[in-house]
Formats: structure tokens, C-alpha cells, sequence
């Protein structure tokens, strides 16, 4: 055939298709075409109660927050699940099991959102195990003990095997239980909150990068409001927020902590805030508003942010109710999308609320909202997306 006549041909057979009604071209949109779903995200959320406890997961409708039970969920875990962490650059998911004294992996299945176990999972920590963190490289876990002054550190390989470093536990400080441990973004500092029985303070360690290995900062311990129980830092990375039990008498309280990224110290930015009761974790979303699920008052605290001087300031309409069912439904761990548009927490009653956010950062049930957990005691979740 003549190669100017096939390629005519060619031409013709491409402007047909690009034309065919209701598909678009670049002449004219696609109007008959349905419209593009974004895909799902999962929540998690591990459950303390239970022998042998687990871990639940449901997949939440990006664009109404609705969510809907994952095939096989809830997936068991080892007994008193209550802390969980995400391995960012791997679908993988970890869960601190307190009574059992160790720690469960997962693989994550982002298309259906189901879980598989890591293989020879759930890896030995102690009793008490309470909370982790896991730095963004994804090397190393690290995490602490409610009945003791360790800290854990664990190498992360490939498959998601956990092997303790050699010389860990680490002893933080005499005298202290662990309740929370946070890495900065550039995981070169780590942050404990120890307490006793009357006071808490915060831990600073410097962290090898290569090989995990922490050293205790100077300038450190720095004293915290009340019995500080959760922290979390803001999504610029400049501050820091710790919640605390009775700081307020029996009403809890934040303290926001200026974060020196050079130097790894703290330096409060203001007096305390006050929240509910017994505060049980603190999530951004949205750009810069602030959440607090109080859990003895079955609320959530909510805040505007200020960026430039870590001042929080209460929004019209807080606290906001936290939606669980029955007379025992306190709110026990909260979580964000990475949009910030939606706000999810787990409640006493064994079921998750959903809120969407709205631009001034007021939440707004979803239909349908709280939705069954499907384990029992829900004590903290997380988001993959």
C-alpha cells in the first residue's frame, strides 16, 4: 500500500474514535461519560477487648465519608490492642498489643483494603506496650511501655520483620511510664511523654538517621500541664501539641510547644488551653483546625489555629457531641484524611463516628453516622489512603 494512503487512513481511523458520541475529544467534553470515583481510603482502628483482640477495617467513601466493613474484618491481633502505627512507605500497618507484650504487622491490600499478617507476626516487645512511631523512611519503629522507662527500637526490613536493635530497650528516665512517642518529620528527634503519679515531661533524644540509635537531648525533660497522655504535631511541622488529664481541675488541657528544627528543643508558646475530660488524642485537619475527643464527656474539642504563634481559639459550636451510641460512648481515638475534609472517631460504644469538615472547621455528622467498629473497645485508628 501506498505509505501516504495508510497513513491517511491512519489519521481517519483516529479523528473517528476521538468523535464517537458521549466518549470526548479534543473538539468537544465528554458528556455521557460517567464521572471519575475517587478511590476509597481505609480506616483502622485496634481494639483492646477481646481474647485474642483485633484490629477492624472499613473502607470510607471519599467523597461522603460513609463507611462499609472490609471483607474478613475485624483480623486478630494479640491481646489489649490500643495503639497503632502506619509504615508510610509501605502498605503496612503495626499494632501494640499491652497485655500480650507485642507488637502485630500487616500488610495492607490498598485495593480492597484488607489485612495479611506479616510473617512471623506478632514480634516480642514487653507488657504495657502502649504507643509507637515509625519514621518516615519506614527503617525503624520505635515505642514505649506504660509500665516501665523503655524504649523500643526495632528495624523495619523489607518483608515488615521487626528485630530490636541491639542495646534496646533504652532506659528514658527513672521512675517514669511511657503514654506517647512522637518523631518529627525530619526524623532526626524523638519525643516521650513520661509520667509518675503526679507529674508528667517530655523526653527528647536525638536520632541517628542511618542506624536508629537515640541520644538524650539536652535542655530535656520539659514539664507538661496535668498527667500529659498524646501528642501530635501541627502539619507545618512547627509546633508541638501535647494533651493532658486535670489540668483544668478535672477538665484537660493542650499545651502547644514551639518546635526548634536546628536544635530538637521545646519552648511553650502560651499558657494551657482547656478541653473536656480526659482528653484522648488531638488530630489537625483541614488546614488548621484542631480536634480533641474528650472521652469522659463524649465530646470533641475544636479549635482554630494560629500559624505563626501556635495560639489556639475555639470554635463557635464546640465542644461538638462525638455521636456514640448508648450511655457508655465516649470518644477513645480520632483520625483525619489526608484531605482534612473528613474527621473519624472511635468510640466506647464500639462504633465510629464520621464528620465532615467544614471550611470554618465546624463537624457535621455523616449520614448514617456512627457506624459498628465490628471489635470491641476501639482505643485508636488511623487512616491509609
Amino acid at each position: 500500500m501506498n505509505p501516504l494512503i495508510r497513513i491517511t487512513i491512519l489519521v481517519v481511523a483516529v479523528v473517528v474514535v476521538m468523535t464517537l458520541p458521549g466518549c470526548g475529544s479534543f473538539f468537544k467534553p465528554c458528556n455521557n461519560c460517567p464521572p471519575v470515583q475517587p478511590p476509597p481510603h481505609f480506616v483502622y482502628t485496634a481494639n483492646a477487648a477481646g481474647n485474642p483482640a483485633t484490629v477492624s477495617a472499613l473502607s470510607a467513601d471519599a467523597t461522603t465519608g460513609v463507611l462499609t466493613t472490609v471483607a474478613g474484618s475485624p483480623f486478630s491481633t494479640g491481646s489489649g490492642s490500643v495503639a497503632i502505627a502506619r509504615q508510610l512507605v509501605s502498605p503496612r500497618i503495626y499494632v501494640a498489643n499491652s497485655l500480650s507484650g507485642d507488637i502485630s504487622a500487616f500488610n495492607v491490600n490498598l485495593s480492597s483494603g484488607a489485612l495479611s499478617k506479616v510473617a512471623g507476626s506478632p514480634f516480642a516487645a514487653e507488657s504495657g506496650v502502649d504507643a509507637m512511631a515509625i519514621e518516615a523512611d519506614g527503617q525503624f519503629l520505635y515505642a514505649v511501655s506504660g509500665n516501665s522507662a523503655n524504649l523500643w527500637i526495632f528495624s523495619i526490613d523489607a518483608s515488615g520483620t521487626l528485630t530490636p536493635l541491639s542495646g534496646t530497650p533504652v532506659t528514658i528516665a527513672a521512675g517514669i511510664a511511657s503514654s506517647s512517642i512522637i518523631i518529627d518529620a525530619s526524623g532526626m528527634y524523638v519525643y516521650v511523654l513520661g509520667q509518675n503519679s503526679s507529674s508528667s515531661a517530655i523526653y527528647g533524644f536525638s536520632r541517628n538517621t542511618s542506624t536508629g540509635a537515640v541520644a538524650p537531648l539536652s535542655g530535656f525533660p520539659v514539664a507538661v500541664d496535668g498527667l500529659g497522655n498524646k501528642s501530635a504535631f501541627d502539619t507545618s511541622g512547627a509546633f508541638l501539641f501535647v494533651t493532658g488529664t486535670n489540668v483544668f481541675g478535672t477538665a484537660g488541657g493542650i499545651d502547644v510547644f514551639t518546635f526548634n528544627a536546628g536544635s530538637g528543643t521545646l519552648t511553650l508558646a502560651g499558657p494551657a488551653v482547656q478541653v473536656g475530660v480526659d482528653p484522648a488524642g488531638i488530630v489537625m485537619a483541614n488546614g488548621g483546625h484542631v480536634y480533641v475527643p474528650n472521652t469522659a464527656d463524649a465530646t470533641i474539642s475544636a479549635f482554630t489555629f494560629n500559624f505563626n504563634t501556635g495560639a489556639l481559639s475555639a470554635l463557635s459550636g464546640s465542644p461538638f457531641p462525638s455521636g456514640g451510641q448508648g450511655s457508655i460512648n465516649g470518644p477513645l481515638g480520632i483520625a483525619a484524611n489526608d484531605a482534612g475534609n473528613f474527621v473519624f472517631v472511635c468510640n466506647a460504644s464500639n462504633d465510629i463516628s464520621v464528620f465532615s469538615v467544614s471550611s470554618s472547621g465546624t463537624l457535621s455528622p455523616v449520614a448514617g453516622s456512627p457506624f459498628p467498629d465490628g471489635g470491641n473497645a476501639p482505643s485508636a485508628m488511623l487512616v491509609v489512603e
